[in-house]
């Protein structure tokens, strides 16, 4: 299967403080890899270095035959690259609707892209007048991730999607995450509850302090749980 994305040897530091040492992870195309490690380990830093939002002082970043590091986060955001931080971040006075139209004037995509991005989430075609503060945890996540698909992206990068949801949305969210890799794009999925993403993951890498220390088919994951509570804590 041909790389996504490919991350090799890479160092980033906050000011003069190192945070990831010689990183390195492939993305498959279509690929739902799951990134796992304790608080700390660098799993959003390695985000932030990816989307160009944290300098790469050594290595490289490269989607295709395009090497990220040389590009600003506008730029790799142009090139297919969309991010969902931590928080979700949404313009919470803006309706659903206003939110997503900020997602396509950014990105200059238009009315085909939203409704396509409306059919993986039928949920807030129901919410479009509704003003985004107003949504649940589970729906401003999905509209954080509409949003970010208005970009049509070949890599999506997911910062905790499943943080403080209900079950019912958690599902929502995986089945969300296998439709976009049936129709090839390739997910990057930082996570800590080793449950919510069994079910959608192919691969697992799990980092510490900053050092990817082993990367797995999820089935050894299922085989092995002992694998996680030795990286993440918990089994």
């Amino acid at each position: 299967m041909p790389e996504a994305l490919a991350i090799s040897g890479l160092d980033c530091f906050y000011d003069e403080t190192q945070v990831l040492f010689g990183f390195e992870i492939q993305l498959e195309k279509g690929e739902v890899h799951c990134l796992f490690g304790r608080n700390g380990a660098g799993k959003t830093t390695a985000l932030k270095a990816i989307m160009g939002l944290l300098p790469a002082r050594v290595g490289s970043i490269r989607l295709g035959e395009l090497d990220l590091t040389k590009l600003s986060a506008e730029e790799i955001a142009r090139s297919g690259v969309a991010y969902v931080p931590q928080g979700r971040r949404l313009f919470g006075e803006l309706t659903v609707a206003e939110n997503i139209e900020i997602g396509l004037m950014a990105r200059g995509k238009g009315k085909e892209t939203r409704e396509a991005v409306l059919d993986l989430f039928p949920l807030l075609r129901e919410r479009l007048k509704q003003r985004s503060s107003t949504l649940s945890g589970g729906e401003q996540q999905m509209l954080a991730m509409a949003r970010a698909l208005c970009l049509e992206p070949k890599v999506l990068l997911l910062d905790e999607p499943t943080e403080g949801l209900m079950p019912s949305m958690i599902a929502r969210i995986r089945e969300t995450v296998s439709s976009l890799g049936e129709r090839g794009v390739s997910t990057l999925l930082v996570e800590q509850r080793v449950d919510a993403v069994l079910p959608v993951a192919n691969r697992v890498t799990f980092i510490e302090n900053g050092r990817n220390v082993e990367t797995v088919p999820v089935e050894a994951l299922r085989a092995d749980p002992e694998l996680a509570k030795k990286y993440v804590g918990v089994s």
